[in-house]
């Protein structure tokens, strides 16, 4: 029996089986490619406006290429948020997104610009005086973090954090930033102060009831200055001390690293070493700046910084709060030092018997960079004042930290009413009338003109939102107080 094999004809792939098989290709490819190609870093404009949304407070990992730092080859990085919404999560996101520091290298030429824009001189510096920075850190907003981190991005060898456990009117409060928590996650680890900059968080526990308001203050500061000693600060370093909310501009901040300045270089045994600040200050908004400077924050050269210094040659002033408040009124009356020894002719030694007639002055501590007189430079710094994710936040900060209001945060009491910083940001977010005989609230904070903007400033989705949603805020805090009125008002209808 024979048997007969017949070939059966080969059937055509159908379109949608084709186009699968091409598709499936594709992505193939793509996926290889991107093995051995980082994705484009995206700039914060280029992120959907939903970006953030669709994270939900996880962190969020993705990879970029490290050729854009200096930094060969790829590595995932992290991005931590926190307790962080809306407008503040998208700046945490911006000022964490890793990026070249874009004055790192010191050019001769821009320095010599750099120092004269300040009134000051270039000294042939090829390398950077370090900044040791620090500061308190509480229930300070992300805003305001984030806008200091964009301005200072890069700049500092060290920054110190010292939280407390109470509040500067003795108010209890939980650490917020204890180790592992992703709030100390965004401020040591996201490299949101700079891919080098070393970010440390001390913790200050004290249950003296006598120690308060400044006191406590001056304790906490205290630490500063003990932890730049432990990381190695030398009297050529800068010491910067500041609140959470304020910073120098960038170019001065650069200009102290390179230029001759007489706070540093003639301070006479350090009687003139305070640097200080004339601060652009913007209340809740980057729309609404104000025309009130204010004189912090501060920078002394190392030489002249308590502990750091030579103690040796330099009198111990009196000090109040049990010697770590700032200098007695006696030393300091008038910037004349008149409760300091002074040599004698028949004298062979200064007032430490160091072999020398020469006048020495206190070396200061840090609270001495809060009060102490120095030269303040003109417009070099910016104060991001009440830049709270919430009015509820802006109102438990004033019932419970340093010159507190007693019934702040009672919400039948107008927000505007609590101080007259924030009256001037309702009026501004408001658009409404303000009149005060000290400052006045500029049109729009984001008409700068020739003024130095800050670094922040370039964002204006973030600066956008951010008006948006403290001006929501403000309305629901005031819709409270017509609901309670209306209410009562129908009670007392009904008797």
């Amino acid at each position: 029996m024979t048997t007969t094999y017949t070939k059966r004809p080969t059937s055509k792939l159908s379109r949608c089986a084709s186009f699968r098989i091409i598709l499936a290709s594709i992505i193939f490819i793509l996926t290889s490619v991107n093995i051995f190609f980082a994705p484009k870093l995206l700039g914060p404009a280029e992120y959907p406006s939903n970006f953030l949304h669709d994270f939900k407070g996880r962190s969020l990992i993705y990879s970029y290429n490290d050729n854009t730092i200096g930094i060969s080859g790829s590595r995932n990085h992290t991005f931590f948020y926190a307790d962080a919404t809306n407008s503040s999560r998208l700046l945490l996101q911006i000022a964490q997104t890793p990026r070249p520091i874009p004055d790192d290298v010191i050019n001769i030429t821009m320095e010599q610009q750099r120092c004269r824009r300040h009134g000051l001189q270039y000294g042939n510096r090829t390398t950077r005086r370090r900044i040791f920075w620090g500061s308190l850190l509480a229930d300070d907003s992300w805003h305001a973090i984030g806008s200091v981190a964009l301005e200072t991005y890069g700049i500092f060898d060290l920054a110190v954090f010292v939280e407390s456990n109470l509040t500067q009117s003795l108010y209890h409060r939980d650490i917020r930033f204890f180790p592992g928590s992703e709030a100390w996650d965004v401020v040591t680890k996201s490299g949101i102060f700079g891919p080098t900059t070393k970010v440390i968080v001390d913790y200050y526990y004290s249950k003296d009831p006598n120690l308060r308001d400044l006191g406590r203050e001056h304790g906490q500061r205290a630490l500063i200055i003990d932890r730049w000693k432990q990381e190695g600060m030398t009297k050529d370093d800068i010491g910067y001390v500041s609140d959470a909310d304020e910073t120098f501009n960038r170019d001065f901040l650069r200009a102290m690293q390179v230029c001759l300045v007489p706070e540093f270089e003639y301070h006479n045994h350090c009687e003139l070493p305070l640097v200080r600040a004339d601060s652009w200050t913007f209340e809740g908004s980057l729309r609404c700046l104000t025309s009130l400077m204010k004189n912090t924050p501060s920078l002394v050269i190392g030489e002249c910084i308590d502990k750091i210094g030579d103690s040796t040659k330099h009198p111990k002033p009196e000090r109040g709060w049990n010697g770590i408040g700032w200098m007695s009124d006696g030393w300091t009356k008038k910037g004349k030092f008149a409760s300091l020894p002074k040599p004698t002719n028949n004298e062979t030694g200064n007032i430490n018997g160091a072999g020398t007639t020469t006048l020495y002055y206190p070396l200061l501590n840090a609270a001495d960079f809060r009060r102490f007189y120095g030269h303040t430079y003109r417009k070099s710094g910016f104060h991001f004042h009440n830049f709270f994710s919430s009015i509820a936040a802006l109102r438990f900060k004033y019932n419970t930290y340093g010159h507190p209001v007693g019934n702040a945060q009672n919400e039948m009491l107008p927000v505007e009413n609590i101080h007259v910083d924030v009256k001037a940001m309702i009026s501004c977010v408001m658009d409404r009338p303000f009149s005060n005989p000290k400052f006045r609230v500029l049109k729009d904070g984001m008409d700068f003109s020739n003024r130095k903007k800050p670094a922040v400033y370039q964002y204006k989705e973030y600066v956008d939102a951010r008006h948006r949603e403290i001006y929501n805020e403000i309305l629901i805090d005031e819709s409270k107080r017509i609901k309670t009125r209306q209410l009562d008002l129908k009670v007392n209808t009904s008797k």
